[in-house]
């Protein structure tokens, strides 16, 4: 990888015949122009990426994994369309797509664009303004597939779709993959996405996904995402949103596993009546950093928005929580609340938590609050005076305190 344009070499072995060429090229030319993001910059202002950077990243090579490596990621007792992807390209013998309703697409982004390149590319990049982190730009310069799906007007996918994001880690190379997930929901329908991504070691790699919903009038999406990374991962992810009319939209992100976690996320309802709802649990141990950065703009009037973040943070793990709700003037009659709850278990942990409000109509009802603790010791003294030995009594109260994030899960399987 050449010091003066990172990623040139692997740039230039993709296929110039694709659709995307042009797009990729103005995007490989655009991350170049920004650099890799650092601590200078504010939304990346307590991650830092040094650390990353001084590996000599390449693109992960096409790869192959068994079933068994899959099996312990997959839903149990749940009946779900399966799409693997594996270093970004997706495995036909994993996946388990089934009978969709008619009309329906569940496939990879490869085929659609051979198919219909126009209408996928009109969405591609559509819902965030890629072009503003250098990340994003990287993920669009490097598109090659992911998954696709798009559910036609007054349709109902009553099954989710699981897609499995699977990073094939190299002893002697950090390697990098850009999974892309792009979903389509029009006018009436319904549809939900579980997204897994995790790894196959513990050797320093950079996963960079990028996740893109499109909802109509009426539609409603639920999506999920679970960061269950190798503990040398840097998992940097973007989730962008748009809704329209009367529609509702329910995101939420299980970081878990990896060594950095960063979600940026943009939801915009640029319909009336709608409803967001963005949501995230972290489990923080050892040094890992999360962090999570979260706009969401109100274009419209009679719109609400709903987002709750809980962290859980243990030995010298560190998180960071930005939030921003902006209202545009024409916005009356928003209702946004957002709330950072932190639950600290060790002296050693930290976290820095920013809430922030935007607001330029005036007949609106936005709060916005982050509060920090620790075990509450008068519980937990009531559940030892019951005969609850403290490390169960600890259990309890996290488990309750995560709960709250878990409960609003609509699909139970999960």
């Amino acid at each position: 990888m050449s010091d003066t344009r990172p990623f040139q070499d692997d740039f230039d072995a993709l296929d110039a015949s694709s659709p995307l060429a042009d797009l990729r090229r103005e995007a490989l030319d655009r991350f170049h122009e920004l650099g890799w993001p650092t601590t200078r910059s504010e939304a990346w202002r307590y991650t830092n990426l040094r650390p990353l950077t001084a590996s000599d990243l390449a693109l992960a090579p096409e790869a192959t994994v068994d079933a068994s490596v899959i099996e312990p990621y997959l839903i149990e007792d749940a009946q779900v369309h399966r799409i693997v992807f594996v270093n970004g390209r997706f495995d036909d013998g994993l996946s388990d797509i089934g009978s969709l309703p008619a009309g329906v697409t569940v496939g990879h982004l490869a085929d659609a664009l051979k198919g219909n390149a126009d209408a996928v590319m009109s969405h591609l990049g559509s819902t965030f303004d890629w072009k503003a982190d250098a990340l994003d730009a990287l993920n669009m310069a490097f598109i090659e597939d992911g998954l696709y799906i798009h559910v036609p007007a007054n349709t109902q996918l009553e099954q989710p779709v699981h897609v499995l994001h699977v990073t094939v880690t190299d002893p002697a190379a950090a390697v990098v993959t850009h999974p892309r997930t792009l979903i389509v929901v029009e006018d009436g329908s319904r549809a939900t996405c579980i997204e897994s991504c995790f790894g196959t070691g513990d050797d320093t790699c950079l996963v960079n996904p990028v996740t893109e919903i499109i909802a109509g009038h009426g539609a409603h999406v639920d999506h999920y995402r679970e960061v269950r990374e190798g503990q040398e991962t840097w998992h940097l992810g973007t989730l962008g949103v748009t809704q329209g009319n009367d529609g509702q939209v329910n995101s939420c992100c299980l970081a878990l596993d990896g060594k950095v976690i960063r979600n940026a996320m943009t939801g915009t309802m640029e319909g009336t009546d709608a409803m967001a709802n963005f949501r995230g649990l972290a489990w923080g141990t050892a040094d890992r950093h999360i962090d999570n950065f979260l706009r969401v703009n109100h274009m419209k009037p009679d719109c609400n928005s709903r987002e709750y973040f809980k962290y859980i943070l243990d030995d010298a793990s560190t998180a960071t929580f930005t939030g921003r709700i902006y209202v545009e003037q024409d916005a009356q009659k928003t209702d946004a609340v957002q709330t950072n709850r932190n639950l600290l278990l060790n002296e050693k942990a930290r976290v820095y938590t920013r809430p922030q409000l935007e607001i330029f109509a005036d007949d609106v009802k936005c709060t916005h609050g982050a509060t920090i603790g620790r075990l509450d010791e008068d519980a937990r003294f009531y559940l030892e005076a019951r005969g609850i030995g403290r490390e169960a009594a600890n259990s309890l109260l996290i488990f309750a305190f995560a709960n709250e994030v878990i409960e609003d899960i609509a699909f139970e399987a999960l």
